[in-house]
């Protein structure tokens, strides 16, 4: 089963006021470095390894604390995969929206899942 198969829909398709729209035209992804591309083939194959995991557990996906603004930012697991492949494609993340309201209680941290996983693996 492919979690990352249902990107959900742009929120702001045929939407005249996209703010999508305001993004100069020449703008692009920077350029993953063979390490980072590594690192982040690696992060994908986790993600999806997470989804199988903790989804049928009622878990949505990641939260991360953001340093810029100092919250919590939810990612399902299918934005997150999506975001992932879309870096390494060399082309800028999906316009997207998390849900409305996200629910905490269904979303873990990074090192949460991975710890999760490493448990699973040694039962």
């Amino acid at each position: 089963m492919d979690f990352f198969a249902n990107m959900p829909r742009d929120p702001f398709a045929d939407d005249p006021n996209d703010p999508a729209s305001f993004l100069e035209e020449d703008e692009q992804a920077v350029p993953l470095t063979p390490e980072e591309r590594a690192s982040m083939e690696a992060e994908l194959r986790l993600v999806g390894e997470f989804a199988r995991a903790l989804k049928p557990r009622g878990i949505d996906g990641i939260f991360f604390l953001c340093d810029d603004c100092e919250e919590e930012h939810f990612y399902e697991w299918e934005i997150l995969g999506n975001n992932m492949r879309a870096a390494l494609n060399n082309e800028l993340a999906p316009v997207h929206e998390p849900g409305a309201h996200p629910d905490p209680t269904r979303y873990v941290p990074w090192d949460y899942a991975l710890g999760y996983l490493d448990g699973m693996e040694s039962r």
